[in-house]
Order: C-alpha cells, then structure tokens, then sequence
C-alpha cells in the first residue's frame, strides 16, 4: 500500500444506494446487480465527454457515517466535464492493490483496508469522502480510502 495524492477528476455512470451489511450477503447484494445492470445495458457506450482514462471505477461517496453505514456506490469511467457525473475531489488516498481472479481479488482487497484500518498499528485515519475501485487490467484492482 502507498500513500497517493490525486487531482479533482470526474466519474459518470449508474448508481446505487447500499451498505456492507447488505453486500455481504449473497441474497441482498446490489453492486453485482448493478454491473451486470452496466454491461448488459452498455452505460459506457452511452457516456458521454469519456476521458482517454479508459478505466473502469466503482466510486464509494456520500457515506453517511462509517464504514457501517449506507453510502452511495456508482460505476463509471472518468468523463472530462462534471456535467451528471460525480466530482471527486483533490485529496490524499492511501492505495491497496492486488492482482488476482475477479470477483475475489476485490473482496480479498476490501479484506485488507478494513484489516489494516481496524488494526492498533493502524498510521492513517479514514476521511470517508470518496473511496474508489479502479480497474485497469482484468486481473488487477486499486482501491482507492481518502485519509485524514
């Protein structure tokens, strides 16, 4: 993990209002809906101002407390103008990576920042502003936690 340092930068797609709780079962999950809901209504091919960023990211905001909390959860790719897209702000990001098969890669990941953050060694506090996956490979994740 490494602490990284990100521009302001803009996300459009869909989105869906959720919490752990809800996505760690299996019955009541939503985020996989949600890209399926992507893929087989082709969202990207119907965004609009797309960036030469050709990333795919799952954008965690509007967090209403903490990490047991409900939050907002959009997938997208980076736009280059605000217009009905979500503004990620200029701001300090601690980054997890880890390559693997997918789905699990991005489980085992999310595993890891709330082993890390609920360690006592635990050097960086969470900001709960905008948290982010960000797809690159098929095969790799970056997860994105704005700190203090």
């Amino acid at each position: 993990m490494k602490v990284k340092y990100l521009e302001k930068f803009y996300v459009a797609g869909i989105t869906v209002r959720t919490n752990n709780a809800t996505e760690l079962n299996e019955e009541t999950a939503q985020i996989p809906q949600l890209w399926q809901r992507y893929i087989d209504e082709s969202i990207e091919s119907k965004t609009f101002n797309k960036s030469n960023n050709f990333a795919m990211y799952g954008v965690y905001n509007k967090y209403e407390k903490d990490v047991n909390s409900d939050y907002d959860y959009t997938i997208g790719v980076e736009v280059t103008k605000p217009k009905n897209a979500i503004t990620i702000e200029k701001d300090k990001y601690l980054v997890f990576s880890k390559k693997g098969e997918f789905p699990d890669v991005v489980i085992d990941t999310w595993y890891d920042v709330w082993d890390y953050f609920a360690s006592e060694n635990c050097e960086y506090e969470r900001a709960y502003n905008f948290d982010f996956e960000k797809y690159e490979n098929e095969d790799e994740v970056e997860i994105y936690i704005s700190i203090l």
